[in-house]
C-alpha cells in the first residue's frame, strides 16, 4: 500500500455513518472506529543485535524464510498492516546491496551472504505484500558499529574502511559517519535510493541516531563552517537537516510515491529550553543529537514522522498525553502524517507498576484509544515485535483492538472482483451436513469456556453453527460480518425473495441467499458504492447493534434502552453514538455481558464463542417470546 491510499475507506465509512445511522457496521466522523479503519498499525523487526529477526544468525536460507513467514503471520494475525523491518542496522545490509556489505547480524560474519542467493529484504516485500501489510525499509543513518568491539569486525568494502576519513568516533569507541561530511550525506542517500530502486518498498524509514550523545571530535569538518555558522549546535542541526531535504527528494525523485518518514526521539525540546518545547523535563533532540524534528515537519520534508513517546499517562517527566498533545499541534494543517511510536518492550521489561502485568496492557489500550480519537494521529508503531511473543496479552490486545479486514484499497476506486473462499472451512456459519442427524461430539477445546458450552452445543446440533472440524470449535478466531448476518436470519427464521444483491456479495456463496434477503428487508444497509464486506469482521457493538434493530421491529425487544447501564463498563466511553441505545439493550436483556476487568470491549472483533452464546440467547429470547404470545 502506497501513501493517500486510506482516503477512500475512510470517505465511504463516514458516508454511510451520515446516510443510515443504524447501517450495518457504521462508523460516524470523528469516531474511533473511524480511524481504526485508517490508520497506520505498524511494528519494528528489529535485527541489530539480533533482537527480532533472525533469532540466531545463519547463512541457512531455510531457517530464515520460516523466521520471516512467521513473522508476517503472526503480524496479521495481530492485524498490523505496516512492518518496519531493519535492512540497515549499521553500514551493512539484509539485502543484496553494491554499496554496503552483508550484515553479520544476519549470517555472523560481515560480507558473507546467505546460501542459495536469498535475499531477505526481497522476501520480506513479498511475503508481507501477500498479506495486505506494508513493508517499511528501516536504516540507521549514520552508525557503523554499536560496540567498540564491533570496530575489528567491518568487512573489507565497508565503506567505513574503505573512506575512513568520514568517520568519527563517541566516548565509547563506537563508530559514526560524521555527519558534517558532505560525503557521508551523499554514501547515506545513495544507499537508500538503492533500496528504493531494486525494492519495491512503501516506505523508506529512519532511525534516530544522528549526532553520537558522548563525546566526539567534528572539530575538523566544523573549522570550514565556522564564518556561517558561528554556534556549532545550529551548524550541526543544519548538517543534519540538509541530509533529510536531501533523503526526501531523492528517494521521491526516484519513486513518487514512496512514504519517507523519522522516528525522532519523543522530545523535541522542553519548554524551559525552548519556547514552543513541550511540558517536559526529559533528553530533548534538538539540543542532544542534534536533530530538529519539528523543522522536518514543518519544512515539508518528510511524509510522516513517529516521534518516540515511550512513557506512560501521568510521568511526571514526560506524560505521554502532554506528548502526543504536542505533537498533534506540530502536524495539524502541515499534510505531514503523526504516528506514535509506541513502548510495548516496556510490558516486558519494565518494572515500574504502570507497564506491569495488566496495568501495561490497559497502559497501552489507553495509548491506542487516545490515537483514534485524536484527528491529528494517524496511528501508531509497536517497538518490537518479539515482545508480542513474550506476553500474550498484549498479542492478544492487539488482535482485540486492531481489525486486519479494514484494509485500504490498492486503488482510488477498484471494481468488485469475484474472491476466493475467504472461510477456508472455518466459517461459523458454512452448511457441511453438520446436523443434529450426525452431530455426536462436544468440542475438545472447549473446556476453558464452560459458560459457553451448552450454546455452543445446542447450536451445533441444530444445525445452524458449524465448528473447524468435528472436534475442535476455534473459539478464538472472529467472525465475519457475512456470518453474522447469515447467523442472525437462522435464528430468526427470515427468508425473503429478492431481486438484486450487494455487488460485493456473488452467486453461489454459502451467504448469498442469507445476505440478499437482509438487504431487501432493509435489515444491511452495507456501505456507499453499494458494498458489504462480507469477509470483514464484526464488532462486538456492531453485532449488538443489527441484533437490537431486527428484535426491535419484530416486537421482541421492546423495552425503551436505558443506558445507564453501561455506567458500570469503564470503556462505556469508545462506544460509538450509534450503537449506545443498542447495547444498553443487549446488556439490560441478559444478551451482552462484559468481562472481569469491568469493561465490555465495544470496539473488539467479535470471537466464535461469544457470537455463538449471543445467537443462543437470542433464539431463547425469541422462543420465550413465543411462549408468552401463545
Amino acid at each position: 500500500m502506497k501513501k493517500h491510499t486510506f482516503s477512500l475507506r475512510l470517505l465511504i465509512l463516514l458516508i454511510c455513518a451520515v446516510v443510515s445511522a443504524s447501517a450495518f457496521y457504521p462508523s460516524g466522523g470523528g469516531s474511533t472506529a473511524a480511524a481504526a479503519e485508517s490508520e497506520l498499525r505498524g511494528v519494528w523487526v528489529s535485527t541489530v543485535a539480533n533482537i527480532d529477526f533472525p533469532s540466531q544468525q545463519t547463512t541457512d536460507s531455510e531457517v530464515l524464510k520460516k523466521e520471516i513467514d512467521a513473522i508476517m503471520d503472526n503480524c496479521s494475525d495481530m492485524g498490523f498492516n505496516a512492518v518496519f523491518f531493519q535492512v540497515r542496522p549499521a553500514s551493512d545490509a539484509l539485502y543484496k546491496s553494491d554499496i554496503f556489505p552483508w550484515s553479520r547480524y544476519l549470517t555472523g560474519t560481515q560480507g558473507v551472504a546467505p546460501d542459495n542467493g536469498f535475499d531477505p529484504l526481497a522476501y520480506a516485500v513479498q511475503e508481507a505484500h501477500a498479506r495486505n501489510i506494508q513493508l517499511h525499509a528501516w536504516i540507521n543513518p549514520y552508525r557503523i558499529t554499536n560496540s567498540s568491539a564491533d570496530n575489528s569486525r567491518l568487512a573489507a568494502n565497508n565503506p567505513a574502511v574503505l573512506h575512513p576519513e568520514l568517520v568519527i568516533t563517541d566516548a565509547d569507541g563506537k563508530m559514526y559517519y560524521n555527519p558534517g561530511e558532505s560525503a557521508s550525506m551523499d554514501l547515506i542517500v545513495s544507499g537508500a535510493v538503492e533500496i528504493v530502486k531494486n525494492y519495491d518498498v512503501d516506505g523508506l524509514h529512519m532511525d534516530d541516531y544522528f549526532y553520537p550523545e558522548k563525546g566526539y571530535n567534528d572539530d575538523g569538518t566544523y573549522s570550514f563552517h565556522k564564518d556561517e555558522y558561528p554556534d556549532k549546535g545550529d551548524w550541526r542541526r543544519a548538517m543534519v537537516n540538509k541530509l533529510v531535504q536531501k533523503m526526501d527528494e531523492a528517494v521521491h525523485a526516484e519513486k513518487p510515491d514512496i512514504q519517507f518518514g523519522i522516528s525522532p526521539r519523543g522530545i523535541w525540546a522542553n519548554a524551559s529550553e525552548m519556547a514552543e518545547g513541550s511540558n517536559t523535563a526529559g533528553g530533548g533532540s534538538y539540543n542532544m543529537i542534534y536533530a530538529d524534528s519539528r523543522a522536518w515537519v514543518k519544512n515539508g520534508w518528510v511524509d510522516y514522522i513517529m516521534p518516540q513517546i515511550y512513557w506512560n499517562i501521568g510521568y511526571k517527566i514526560a506524560d505521554y498525553s502532554v506528548l502526543t498533545d504536542w505533537w498533534s499541534d506540530v502536524v495539524k494543517d502541515t499534510g505531514v502524517k503523526l504516528y506514535i511510536g509506541e513502548a510495548a518492550y516496556r510490558t516486558v521489561s519494565s518494572s515500574e507498576p504502570a507497564w506491569t502485568g495488566e496495568a501495561g496492557t490497559n497502559e497501552l489500550k489507553q495509548h491506542i484509544e487516545i490515537g483514534r480519537s485524536n484527528p491529528n494521529i494517524s496511528g501508531y508503531c509497536m517497538f518490537t515485535y518479539h515482545n508480542f511473543l513474550d506476553n500474550s496479552s498484549i498479542y492478544e490486545l492487539m488482535k482485540n483492538m486492531n481489525n486486519s479486514s479494514a484494509e485500504p484499497p490498492q486503488e482510488e476506486n477498484p471494481a468488485p472482483q469475484p474472491t476466493a473462499e475467504a472461510n477456508d472451512g472455518t466459517s461459523l456459519a458454512q452448511k457441511d451436513g453438520q446436523t443434529d442427524a450426525n452431530y455426536t461430539n462436544k468440542f475438545r477445546d472447549m473446556d476453558k469456556y464452560w459458560w459457553a458450552m451448552d450454546a455452543v452445543d445446542s447450536l451445533a446440533a441444530q444445525g445452524i453453527i458449524r465448528g473447524r472440524s468435528e472436534t475442535e470449535f476455534d473459539p478464538d478466531s472472529y467472525i465475519t460480518r457475512a456470518d453474522n448476518t447469515v447467523l442472525l436470519l437462522r435464528i430468526l427464521g427470515k427468508k425473503a425473495d429478492f431481486t438484486d444483491n450487494f455487488s460485493d456479495v456473488y452467486p453461489g456463496k454459502y451467504y448469498y441467499d442469507e445476505i440478499g434477503t437482509a438487504k431487501a428487508l432493509g435489515i444491511a444497509a452495507g456501505y456507499g458504492d453499494n458494498l458489504f464486506d462480507p469477509d470483514g469482521r464484526i464488532k462486538r457493538q456492531d453485532m449488538a447493534a443489527l441484533a437490537y434493530r431486527v428484535l426491535h421491529e419484530e416486537n421482541v425487544l421492546t423495552a425503551i434502552p436505558n443506558t445507564a447501564v453501561l455506567n458500570k463498563f469503564a470503556d462505556k466511553d469508545s462506544i460509538d453514538f450509534y450503537a449506545r441505545d443498542a447495547m444498553a439493550a443487549c446488556v439490560s436483556a441478559g444478551l451482552m455481558s462484559g468481562y472481569g476487568d469491568s469493561t465490555i470491549n465495544p470496539q473488539g472483533n467479535a470471537s466464535r464463542v461469544e457470537v455463538a452464546l449471543f445467537m443462543y440467547r437470542i433464539q431463547n429470547m425469541i422462543k420465550d417470546a413465543a411462549a408468552l404470545n401463545n
